[in-house]
């Protein structure tokens, strides 16, 4: 059975520090299409932590994790992964974009894209052999997926194509996952999927970090939240840093939902959860 547990570096990786911070962001400045979006943001994540990015339509949010991946540029900050710049460690680091950014349409089976995750471990030369092909189909079980196997990917619904994905994932066995609203689309049966496969992997020690826009399940599904705005509001334990005052400067007063310890009726988040320039 596939277990996740942190991985360690490997030879010639250098040493990994995990007795800090899994991902540590200071000062970081980000620009989408030239025009800065992220301002000197700063927080840390400890290791085995699963949690929310959240903020209002346009806040950076996506910019954000793109940003600390260098897929954007960078105006200014560091980031480091497990005490290392991501850039010299990719491994470590497993992405799932917003699945309305990508390309559905590409001639791939599911089992296809899911062997998509073992490349980088593989390197330029080798091809995914069997070992790597059991592990696509066991991630594809996790997910409950595995009889779509042989489906083309653009056959799949949006929920589907989501826990596809999530399996490509989990199958790079990293050990921080960055996650760009990966509850968009789908229906509550594959969202609380998604929720109890990152609750397990949060429990084996791995780091997730999620952007997320239902501000009314940040309490049960998270443990801590960055609250941004371009800039980040608070950053921390969801009961110390999600609170009416710090979500209402976050979202410029325009947030009517129930937090913790409120007697109200939850109403979500109204932003849409697309988010660019993010």
């Amino acid at each position: 059975m596939m277990r996740f547990a942190p991985r360690s570096s490997g030879p010639g990786k250098g040493s990994r520090d995990d007795s800090g911070p899994a991902l540590e962001i200071a000062g970081l400045s980000v620009a989408y299409d030239a025009v800065p979006a992220v301002w000197n943001a700063s927080f840390d994540v400890a290791p085995g932590t699963l949690m929310a990015i959240v903020g209002p339509n346009g806040a950076g949010k996506s910019t954000l994790l793109k940003g600390l991946l260098g897929m954007l540029p960078r105006l200014a900050g560091r980031v480091r992964v497990f005490g290392r710049d991501p850039a010299h460690d990719r491994g470590e680091i497993a992405y799932v974009p917003q699945r309305s950014s990508v390309d559905w349409d590409f001639p791939a089976t599911v089992l296809d894209v899911v062997l998509m995750g073992t490349y980088g471990r593989l390197g330029w030369f080798r091809r995914p052999g069997k070992k790597e092909r059991a592990a696509a189909l066991e991630a594809l079980q996790m997910v409950e997926m595995d009889e779509f196997k042989k489906r083309q990917i653009a056959e799949l619904s949006g929920g589907q194509q989501q826990r596809v994905f999530l399996a490509r994932a989990l199958v790079q066995d990293a050990s921080l996952y960055l996650m760009d609203e990966p509850f968009a689309g789908v229906d509550a049966v594959t969202e609380r999927a998604i929720v109890m496969l990152l609750k397990r992997l949060r429990d084996e020690g791995r780091t997730i970090v999620v952007v997320h826009h239902d501000l009314s399940t940040v309490p049960d599904y998270f443990d801590s939240v960055t609250l941004l705005d371009r800039r980040v509001i608070a950053s921390g334990p969801v009961s110390e840093v999600f609170t009416r005052a710090r979500v209402e400067e976050t979202y410029g007063g325009r947030v009517r939902t129930a937090l913790p310890g409120e007697a109200v009726a939850s109403v979500t988040d109204q932003d849409a959860p697309a988010d660019e320039p993010r």
